[in-house]
């Protein structure tokens, strides 16, 4: 006997529809479908109810479960009250969905029709409702986007939570803004304070647990909490908000400031220009290359991790993009190539010292290239669209190379930006840092890792680590590569 199955989802209109008392909507649709299915002798054998509104399928539990079934052919038809309510969010979202109904030869039943996805004319149709749900919903969101905008540079403060510090007011109608918490705010200003001395993240959350200063939403303070109060622009009585059309957008908010706005942009200068290095619970810095060595491949620190098996400490990145592209190397691997390259440097400023000359270093641009590769991706990305239109690729297909294009895409955009944003590098005279690369070479083997981290930083500004092949038994140095950028 065939089988059916139910889904029942809300859209923003009916939760709008529902707070001016017009009934509870999935209610009023099981009715009508349930009704449907009667006059049709229809056997409804399982409901998806979706009760969260969200906007694409990762959001929505329910239609997911639905998928999976439907992939396995367990029902001839799907009763839902619009072909909208499956799927309104992005291009692949709708493609799935069409892809599981048309491979599965799975109907959708509306009280207006019946959709066969395996019929050409009802295909077009089903994918045509699919695309028109997918541009009213966006026209909605550009809409309630541009209300949202407007109301933050006229200095609302829309976030439901308030930050820590202040509280949430409502004075007058269509004003929403922040009010001082006076204790909490003199846990700010010491934060704030704390940092300009020289202290990391990490240790004042340690010192505010230890006066028993308690955050907002959990029992103890931790490294990223503190990092966030340091760089939310409204401690200095700014608004910021980021969304993905309009990029950043900071105006000045109704609120008054905890912090004055020197002292905020002095915070985040010395953020970006002196980066502390992390330490572990113990306070005791085991990575000395922190702050200093960099993923070749995608730009990310490196991080230092201890393999039970092997015994000793690898530096590795931990990013899923770079897995079998950039490998691990043992810290002794990683200090062996290190010295090398010290030591051909010392070499070097030796020669020159000893001719009396010093050549300026040529730079290459690096924009260029990088340029013409983002325009080869962005033109790969059209093209995987088109073939994907074409049938050529699978949704499955698609999604896979989508999201590595993406990915690159990211990557290249990210090495633009940070060649945009750097700062012309400063050089030391030749002399000068001759003079520290061999206090580094004489002191490197018997400092601890807290003053490696300082050597190697009196003369190194970035160490760009690149590695592919993966190690034997013997730990293979041959194919690791330091690009070092000396100060």
């Amino acid at each position: 006997m065939a089988q059916y199955a139910m889904y029942l989802r809300k859209s923003r209109a009916d939760v709008e529809a529902e707070a001016r008392g017009e009934g509870e909507t999935l209610a009023k649709h099981e009715k009508a479908l349930t009704e449907l299915a009667k006059r049709q002798g229809l056997s409804v054998v399982k409901q998806y109810r979706e009760i969260v509104s969200g906007e694409n399928i990762a959001a929505r539990p329910q239609m997911q479960a639905l998928l999976a079934d439907v992939n396995e052919g367990k029902y001839d038809g799907v009763l839902v009250m619009e072909i909208e309510r499956l799927a309104r969010g992005d291009t692949i979202d709708q493609g799935v969905v069409a892809q599981a109904f048309k491979a599965s030869h799975t109907k959708v039943i509306t009280p207006i029709k019946t959709y066969d996805p395996n019929n050409e004319y009802d295909e077009e149709y089903f994918e045509f409702s699919l695309f028109m749900s997918r541009r009213e919903y966006k026209t909605i969101r550009r809409r309630m986007n541009a209300g949202r905008i407007a109301t933050i540079k006229d200095g609302n403060y829309i976030t439901p939570t308030p930050p820590y510090g202040y509280k949430k007011i409502h004075p007058e109608p269509k004003v929403y803004t922040l009010e001082i918490v006076p204790e909490q705010a003199e846990v700010v200003k010491l934060i704030f304070n704390r940092r300009l001395q020289g202290i990391g993240s990490r240790a004042i959350a340690a010192e505010l647990n230890q006066m028993g200063v308690a955050p907002m939403k959990s029992q103890l303070w931790e490294r990223v909490s503190i990092k966030k109060i340091l760089e939310n622009p409204v401690y200095m009585g700014k608004i910021h908000w980021h969304s993905k059309r309009d990029g950043d957008i900071i105006c000045n908010g109704r609120h008054e400031a905890i912090i004055p706005e020197d002292i905020f942009n002095r915070v985040q200068k010395l953020i970006k220009e002196h980066p502390l290095a992390h330490v572990n619970n113990n306070s005791e810095l085991l990575n000395y290359y922190s702050g200093i060595m960099f993923c070749k491949n995608c730009g990310h620190q490196l991080i230092r991790r201890y393999v039970k098996n092997s015994g000793k400490a690898h530096m590795l990145c931990r990013y899923n993009s770079c897995r079998g592209i950039s490998v691990s190397s043992t810290m002794d691997s990683v200090d062996e190539a290190l010295k090398e390259s010290l030591t051909i440097k010392i070499s070097k400023l030796e020669h020159i010292q000893k001719r009396g000359k010093t050549k300026a270093p040529i730079i290459p641009d690096k924009r260029p290239i990088i340029e013409a590769e983002l325009t080869k991706l962005k033109n790969q990305k059209a093209k995987i669209y088109d073939l994907l239109e074409q049938g050529i690729y699978s949704t499955e297909d698609f999604l896979e190379r989508s999201a590595a294009v993406a990915d690159k895409i990211k990557n290249c955009e990210a090495e633009l930006t940070a060649l945009t944003s750097a700062a012309p590098a400063q050089k030391l005279p030749d002399a000068e840092l001759l003079v520290r690369l061999k206090k580094v070479m004489a002191e490197f083997d018997d400092a601890t890792p807290e003053t490696k981290n300082k050597l190697l930083k009196s003369v190194i500004r970035r160490i760009d680590y690149s590695k592919t092949k993966r190690q034997c038994r013997n730990d293979m140095t041959t194919d690791l590569q330091l690009n070092i950028d000396f100060l």
